[in-house]
């Protein structure tokens, strides 16, 4: 990735970003990890607009690279309610990650904003509807 493209906040994905994320797709997970707070909250961005509840978290790639991921909505699938509670995020996403899970596919929604799809096997498990992302490089997994 270029040098000038890491650790740069983005809420938007444009068509150069997104041939940049495309190169990650396939990688395994290593770790994830989601906060106990999330910026969104902190921020209340929503304006009083009722929002789907999300979570800041760190997803580290075995190439090296993690994605900072902030105001996150995950969702079993694409026609499904998001998951509500932290607890059961951290719960489904750890046994992703210890099932080997990848990110399976980088995608865009309506408003350009990111989504990633984390697979286990040729499986979709989870989608990750990202509010905003930083994306640097790791030399060492979280303790």
């Amino acid at each position: 990735m270029a040098n000038d493209a890491e650790f740069m906040f983005n809420a938007t994905v444009d068509d150069e970003l997104f041939d940049e994320l495309v190169e990650l797709v396939g990688q395994q997970i290593v770790h994830l990890a989601v906060w106990e707070d999330s910026m969104a909250d902190a921020l209340d961005l929503a304006n009083g607009e009722p929002q789907p509840p999300s979570f800041d978290m760190d997803v580290y790639l075995e190439g090296g690279v993690y994605f900072e991921l902030y105001g996150v909505s995950v969702y079993p699938d694409p026609a499904s309610e998001p998951w509500a509670d932290r607890a059961e995020v951290e719960r489904r996403l750890s046994a992703l990650v210890r099932s080997s899970g990848t990110l399976g596919e980088v995608a865009v929604d309506e408003a350009d904003a990111l989504v990633l799809v984390l697979f286990v096997g040729e499986e979709a498990a989870a989608y990750l509807d990202i509010g905003g992302w930083l994306l640097e490089a790791w030399d060492e997994l979280p303790g």
